[in-house]
């Protein structure tokens, strides 16, 4: 009787040793870390963004890792005295014409329903993003495309270099879109607001979103 007491005894502190030897695989160890697959994403870095000097000179900087910025995020202080915003209500049945540095936004007649107010906006306009937006969202959807140019006249690069992007916030990705790199005979941009003689690239949209002109070709 002696014996099986000890026995069991010494079972169960083999027991107890084990369970909080603080080994993976014990019922109370810590769970094993798998490969992959879990937790978020990473974002993907996207083309380099064009920057444009006020001497006409260009360059190119690394893509943001992101969309635009959450309300409040205050721009870094070395851009806030070249941020450019501007709003203008629009009326979807007439359209408009706007620009926000050296990107041009064509709204055309019948584009959405009912008024909205759209924002260009640029952070810093050296750098070539653009974010679009329409108040309220839910006319962020167009019956017809509305167009965004961007503007290279009196620097020295060229379009074969360039493309527009957009971001993709639900696949957190930039997306190369498809441009028209020949401006010069495009009736649409002969009049003001655009320059004389555009020289550009021009891209259709079909909602608003963020926007780069990028090193084509990423």
């Amino acid at each position: 009787m002696r014996i099986s007491r000890q026995i069991a005894t010494w079972a169960l502190l083999a027991f107890a040793i084990t369970a909080f030897s603080g080994c993976g695989n014990s019922p109370v160890g810590p769970a094993s870390i798998g490969g992959g697959g879990g937790g978020e994403p990473s974002f993907r870095s996207g083309p380099d963004v064009l920057v444009v000097h006020p001497d006409g000179t260009t360059s190119w900087t690394a893509s943001p890792l992101g969309g635009p910025k959450p309300a409040g995020v205050l721009p870094d202080s070395g851009s806030s005295s070249r941020m450019v915003d501007v709003v203008e209500e629009v009326d979807g049945s007439v359209g408009a014409k706007m620009r926000c540095g050296r990107f041009y936004l064509m709204i055309p007649p019948g584009a959405f329903d009912g008024r909205g107010s759209v924002t260009m906006s640029m952070e810093d306009s050296t750098v070539m993003i653009c974010d679009l937006s329409i108040f309220p969202a839910s006319l962020n959807q167009f019956h017809e495309p509305v167009k965004l140019a961007l503007s290279i006249n009196n620097t020295d690069t060229s379009t074969d270099t360039l493309s527009i992007y957009w971001y993709d916030e639900t696949g957190r990705a930039w997306v190369d879109m498809v441009c028209d790199k020949d401006l010069s005979n495009n009736p649409e941009t002969a009049a003001a607001p655009y320059p004389a003689n555009m020289c550009g690239v021009m891209t259709e949209l079909r909602h608003f979103s963020r926007y780069s002109a990028g090193k084509a070709g990423w």
